[in-house]
């Protein structure tokens, strides 16, 4: 028999062995993960014979949306042991989770989905881009890297140049510095970048197994400062980048948000009860469905617009535009577990 339940410290071992045989990170980043992100008060896992079959991590954290901080429950390391796919086994995972959401009085998650296919069969939809930078050229002096500074100064550069963004993670100085961990632990190389000694721009580099290059996340301020540091790159590095990054590249979707509470949401991001009535179809989680109006409150009026929880969502956090109600927002997460 299968059961769902919360993760405790004694899965650790178990947890970090299905990571490991699941995913193809390097046992540094393994080691990172399981002693600083390690959560497993909201982390859910099934078990079948005393064995885990299933699991996910999650952290909650907050994230800013349309320049509104929320809790947000950040989802990682989704992943199910070969010959239980196709179950339906991690939908109930997934579904304890929100359950716990709910409980916390968190009213969204998000997570980078390794294959949005799969995702959109429970309901998900891309929430957020990044774009993809690859140099075609040499740099004019040889690749001279930088020396790590401080977090409380690389803190700075994020909150300036995350500003913009509809769903960035708030970070603190643990954040930062734990961020900094993350990119660091295999050896990443640093690249700073200041006008008239000022920090206003950084980027974090790791050398792939070819000897290729692919920075995880950079970040700056102006346009100066994205050009400039990328120029000193070595030929054929890949650069995530927030999408409207001044560079050409290629768009991805790259991440994704889901409604846990639909209500507080409606609430939250519109507050107008005249806005609409919203028919919200949620297959995921039931307590999403019915008609709302533009506050959130439940309605026996007729809607005047059908979504399902997933694209409701996509307006919500301003990828997409919904009528006169919610805006398009430039979005954006740089955090990815």
């Amino acid at each position: 028999m299968i059961m769902i339940r919360p993760l405790t410290a004694a899965d650790k071992q178990q947890a970090r062995e299905i990571w490991e045989l699941r995913f193809h990170d390097s046992l540094s980043f393994i080691d990172w993960f399981f002693a600083e992100r390690f959560s497993p008060e909201t982390s859910f896992c099934a078990e079948e014979d005393g064995r885990i079959i299933s699991i996910l991590h999650g952290s909650v954290m907050q994230l800013n949306i349309r320049n509104i901080t929320l809790p947000a429950m950040m989802i990682s390391g989704v992943a199910t042991l070969p010959g239980y796919e196709g179950q339906g086994i991690m939908k109930r995972v997934l579904f304890a989770l929100f359950e716990e959401c709910r409980r916390r009085n968190i009213p969204l998650a998000f997570h980078k989905p390794s294959y949005f296919s799969i995702y959109r069969a429970v309901g998900e939809f891309p929430c957020y881009d990044a774009l993809f930078h690859t140099r075609d050229t040499e740099p004019e002096t040889p690749v001279s890297w930088d020396t790590l500074t401080d977090a409380k100064t690389l803190l700075r550069i994020y909150e300036q140049s995350t500003a913009c963004y509809s769903g960035c993670v708030v970070r603190s100085l643990s954040d930062m510095e734990k961020r900094i961990h993350d990119l660091t632990c295999d050896g990443t190389r640093f690249l700073l970048h200041q006008t008239g000694g000022v920090p206003d721009g950084y980027l974090f580099s790791g050398e792939e197994d070819d000897g290729s290059f692919y920075c995880e996340e950079t970040l700056a301020t102006n346009e100066t400062a994205y050009a400039e540091m990328l120029a000193r790159l070595p030929k054929g590095s890949v650069v995530k980048l927030p999408p409207d990054a001044p560079l050409s590249g290629n768009l991805q979707p790259w991440g994704v948000m889901i409604p846990v509470d639909v209500p507080r949401l409606l609430r939250v991001f519109c507050g107008n009860p005249d806005a609409f009535r919203l028919a919200v179809i949620d297959g995921m989680t039931p307590w999403n469905n019915g008609v709302f109006d533009g506050a959130g409150k439940p309605t026996d009026e007729s809607a005047t617009d059908t979504l399902s929880a997933g694209r409701l969502m996509q307006f919500l956090c301003g990828y997409l535009p919904f009528q006169n109600a919610f805006s398009q927002e430039t979005c954006y997460c740089a955090d990815e577990y």
